[in-house]
């Protein structure tokens, strides 16, 4: 049981961040309330506010890597994350591919070999992401996923490739909705097969996957006090997740000492965490809000995630 709480957090520490906040629709009928409007017009705010900044000198909007030391109860090895950024092309637009991967430690190799890699393919100019894949390799345990995100329902219905999601998706109760609120929905299109057929669910507008999710906090002023909400779609579901900014911290890392401020998202997931909780993260002060340092609370015990190095 530790062993697989231990390397299934190393696999997610990172990159899941899509999390518990307030239910945005109701389960029978996809319905916004009011409450969900009124946040996902605020989350919208900002998301135009940091379009509207003209100079984006990013770290991670040129080329950028960060590694991390996953450890258990802050004393037992448990594996390294890396996460990385670089510059492609996504249909002749420029894109930021967003990498997370996520190993076990060496000496656990020989019981148990992990090695997971998720892949975010955003949009600088929209501000959200256009893809996700994620690969998960657990012992002989292998894993596919990939989602579709903030696409139009027009071009829902004209491409080829989507016409098993469209079959399907004409007979969902919420056909209607998204067809006359694009305001607030989108359909998002799920698989979890290579050549399997294309599901449909419903996401916010201008959402974020779980990966992107982290990279978004980073582009947001964050001030001492204030909350934010960020659009996230996560495995089939969509949430309006919950960020509060708390206080500054200093935090001495392998990688240098910086001054941070600490970041709670309040997550709610099954599996590892065992009930609604949240994780912690340490962002530097300054126009890059790299992410130092990450805690959290697991079913026994809790794992933390330090900077180790920073290659740009």
């Amino acid at each position: 049981m530790i062993r697989r709480i231990i390397f299934f957090y190393c696999c997610i520490i990172i990159f899941q961040i899509a999390a518990y906040v307030h239910q945005a629709f109701s389960k029978e009928n996809y319905k916004i309330n009011h409450k969900a409007m009124a946040l996902l017009k605020k989350a919208d705010k900002e998301r135009r506010r940091i379009l509207s900044i003209k100079d984006k000198s990013y770290s991670f909007y040129n080329k950028e890597t960060l590694i991390y030391k996953v450890t258990y109860l802050n004393t037992i090895d448990a594996g390294k994350a890396v996460l990385s950024a670089k510059p492609g092309y996504y249909k002749n637009k420029k894109i930021m591919v967003f990498t997370a991967q996520a190993y076990n430690a060496k000496w656990f190799n020989f019981i148990y070999h992990v090695h997971d890699i998720t892949e975010s393919f955003f949009s600088p100019k929209r501000c959200y992401p256009y893809f996700l894949i994620m690969k998960r390799h657990e012992g002989s345990h292998n894993d596919f996923m990939e989602e579709r995100l903030n696409g139009s329902y027009r071009h829902l219905i004209k491409a080829d490739q989507y016409k098993t999601a469209w079959k399907s998706l004409k007979k969902e109760k919420f056909l209607k909705m998204l067809s006359s609120d694009e305001k607030y929905n989108k359909p998002a299109l799920y698989k979890d097969r290579i050549n399997a057929p294309w599901k449909p669910f419903l996401s916010f507008n201008d959402t974020q996957d779980a990966l992107s999710a982290l990279y978004f906090i980073r582009l947001i002023n964050l001030n001492k006090g204030e909350d934010y909400y960020i659009p996230v779609y996560e495995n089939r579901k969509r949430y309006l997740v919950l960020i509060k900014a708390e206080g500054f911290y200093n935090i001495d890392t392998p990688a240098g000492k910086f001054n941070t401020i600490k970041v709670k998202a309040f997550l709610n997931f099954n599996g590892v965490f065992s009930h609604k909780g949240s994780l912690k993260i340490y962002f530097s002060t300054g126009p890059n809000h790299t992410p130092v340092y990450l805690v959290t609370n697991i079913r026994i015990g809790f794992m933390t995630a330090i900077l180790t190095k920073k290659k740009i």
